[in-house]
Order: structure tokens, then C-alpha cells, then sequence
């Protein structure tokens, strides 16, 4: 009798906890806030001169959790450069900031997010490096960026600004 008790309360109060939980609900198309930027000084493997990594992370949420893009996906998607991260570069001139084009592009890819393929909200940080070596960085460039994402529906986020960051200063 004692064991019908506890197993009773337990039951309930496991219950009463997963009824307090409610599944949020997400837009169909990816929301992003911008999180932070930061820069590391690294030293190149190939050319062993310096270079400056920017990290940019970025807050998401998905209603339907179909972000990034498995191995074979991906693949298919570097064929015609049909990039999940979308990045628009801008450069410090004459004191204004002006989109320019790398030579090479900084758009990529990150891996599919979700382990399973149900259907489902998903929300969290996404970390995005950059790289920029020194000696094809001009000296002191302050440089911000757009940032926007595509699910595997090809929906697009909403484009946030990320704050600026000045390369090779040393």
C-alpha cells in the first residue's frame, strides 16, 4: 500500500511537471539576433604569418528546426555557391562604411543542427569564423558585418548588423 502511494505521487507530480512545459512556437522562417563579434590573432599554418580570426555569434530560432546542412547537402549546395550563411562585408572609408567584395567570398556553411529530422522548434547560439590574413588585409581596417541565415527550406532570417572590428592592428 505504501509503494501505490509513491509510485501515485510520483506519477502525478511527473505529470503536473511535463504539462507545465510548452513547446514554443517559432516562426517558419529562421529569427536571428546579433550575439557578439571578437577577434583572435592566429598564426597561419601555410604561410606562418599572422592573421586575424572574427568570430560572430549569433542568437536563432527555427519553428520547424530544418537549420544547417548535412555532409551530402552541403556538397550539393557548394556547387552553386548556395550558401546557408549569408555575410555582406563593409569597410571604414572616409569615415562611412561601405559594402565591399573579398576576394574571397565569406558567405559559408554550418552543419545541420538537429541530430533527428522531426519537426520541431530549435533555438540557440550559432558561431560563424571568418579569417583575414595580414598580408592581404590593408593595415588598421575597421570592418562590420550583415549577417543572415537560410533554412534547408530556403527560407531566410532576418538580417541583423554586427558591431565593427578593426584587422590587422598589429
Amino acid at each position: 500500500m505504501r509503494y501505490s502511494v509513491k509510485i501515485v505521487g510520483f506519477l502525478f507530480t511527473a505529470w503536473l511537471i511535463s504539462s507545465c512545459y510548452k513547446e514554443p512556437n517559432f516562426s517558419l522562417n529562421p529569427k536571428i539576433d546579433f550575439d557578439n563579434i571578437k577577434k583572435e590573432i592566429r598564426i597561419d599554418q601555410f604561410t606562418g604569418s599572422n592573421k586575424d580570426s572574427v568570430i560572430v555569434t549569433i542568437d536563432f530560432q527555427d519553428g520547424d528546426g530544418d537549420l544547417g546542412l548535412d555532409e551530402t547537402e552541403k556538397a550539393i549546395a557548394q556547387q552553386n555557391d548556395d550558401f546557408n550563411y549569408l555575410i555582406k562585408s563593409f569597410r571604414r572609408k572616409n569615415g562611412n562604411f561601405v559594402e565591399f567584395t573579398p576576394l574571397v567570398p565569406l558567405s559559408g556553411y554550418f552543419p545541420k543542427l538537429k541530430n533527428d529530422d522531426r519537426i520541431g522548434p530549435i533555438e540557440g547560439i550559432l558561431s560563424y569564423t571568418i579569417e583575414f590574413p595580414h598580408p592581404f588585409t590593408p593595415k588598421r581596417d575597421t570592418v562590420k558585418f550583415e549577417v543572415q541565415i537560410k533554412d534547408r527550406s530556403g527560407n531566410l532570417s532576418n538580417s541583423v548588423e554586427t558591431a565593427e572590428v578593426i584587422l590587422n592592428q598589429f
